[in-house]
């Protein structure tokens, strides 16, 4: 089982007692706004099963991380990793609950991460993909070292609205 920790937080693979959580992250329209309409709780449901199975590097699902404070033990949110289909790089992305949106949880997160990805992963690559809007989102992966590489016009629907998809990378360095 993948366990990550850093100064103040503790991620380890989703389990069937983080529902709640889920449900709450996916309903929430502070926390989806940026990411994708609002699904209803079947599809939820079927999101969330699908990233129960343990993890292991080369599984197609999704690594899904919960992240808690490590003292308190309190749930703030997911975050995880997708393998791309030839294997050289990850597509990342997290959703925190609205209460710790700016106390800098998602940097954190997201430096554990990629760090965590640089000492155990082979790949080349780490990719994230940002709604355009989303300035947190990409504050968050320039403080992270991330280049903004493309722009896919009209990339997204949300709300009936097209959006552009700002693709951010960021150049493994290893670190064996």
């Amino acid at each position: 089982m993948i366990y990550i920790e850093s100064q103040r937080l503790r991620m380890s693979q989703i389990r069937s007692d983080h529902w709640s959580l889920f449900l709450r992250l996916h309903q929430d329209k502070a926390v989806i706004r940026y990411a994708f309409d609002r699904p209803d709780v079947e599809e939820i449901r079927m999101r969330f099963e699908a990233r129960l199975p343990e993890w292991n590097w080369g599984d197609e699902h999704w690594l899904c991380l919960v992240i808690s404070d490590k003292f308190s033990g309190q749930w703030l949110g997911v975050s995880g990793l997708q393998i791309s289909e030839d294997g050289s790089s990850v597509e990342i992305g997290y959703l925190l609950l609205e209460e710790f949106h700016g106390k800098g949880f998602g940097t954190e997160s997201l430096l554990a991460l990629v760090n965590h990805i640089e000492h155990y992963f082979p790949v080349m690559e780490i990719r994230a993909i940002v709604t355009e809007g989303n300035l947190a989102y990409c504050r968050i992966l320039e403080k992270a070292h991330f280049k903004l590489e493309n722009t896919e016009p009209l990339a997204f629907q949300i709300g009936g609205e097209w959006y552009d998809d700002l693709i951010y990378c960021y150049q493994v360095k290893r670190r064996h």
